[in-house]
């Protein structure tokens, strides 16, 4: 029963960070190239779209996106507009590569987006991607979890969700 109710938080969370993205759409590998050179774009909506498909490459295959982590997570660290830092976490999420220096890039966006709820949305769902290697982000997670009603908001029940997903504990290997 528990391996149903953690791959139903599984999809959940990958559905989540794909709909931003068109939920459908299943960029090529020859494509990359295309959307790393689209992160530079002066135009946010270019970028912001060049991280998703980014991301959604990943989901697929991730060797083919490795290059793509380090813009993103400076594209996450620091782009001006929101959407892009938003779109970024989802495709980091979406990437799961270098946990290790991710997932403190991710609890800094959770912590330090106080104005902007789409981007905090977006690390909290990251996180929960990552799994247990995000561990270090439970204490921020609850935290942020207490500023909503799990029963009434739509965050709530999506932060309780990535908190169950990292709490998990890692399968033992016989």
């Amino acid at each position: 029963m528990k391996f149903v109710h953690a791959l139903g938080i599984g999809i959940f969370l990958c559905s989540v960070s794909l709909l931003p993205a068109g939920g459908g759409a299943k960029p090529k590998a020859e494509d990359v190239p295309k959307y790393m050179a689209q992160l530079k774009s002066a135009n946010a909506t270019d970028r912001a779209k060049a991280a998703e498909m980014l991301g959604l490459r990943g989901g697929i295959k991730v060797s083919d996106v490795e290059d793509a982590v380090e813009p993103l997570k400076k594209m996450l660290e620091k782009d001006k507009d929101a959407k892009v830092r938003s779109a970024a976490a989802r495709a980091l999420g979406a990437i799961q590569l270098d946990a290790e220096g991710t997932v403190p890039l991710l609890i800094d966006r959770l912590k330090s987006e106080s104005e902007e709820k789409e981007v905090r949305m977006s690390a909290v769902v990251a996180l929960g991607q990552y799994g247990p290697d995000a561990k270090e982000a439970l204490p921020p997670l609850r935290d942020y979890l207490k500023k909503f009603d799990p029963k009434k908001s739509k965050e709530g029940p999506t932060i309780q969700n990535a908190i169950q997903m990292i709490s998990m504990a890692k399968k033992k290997k016989a």
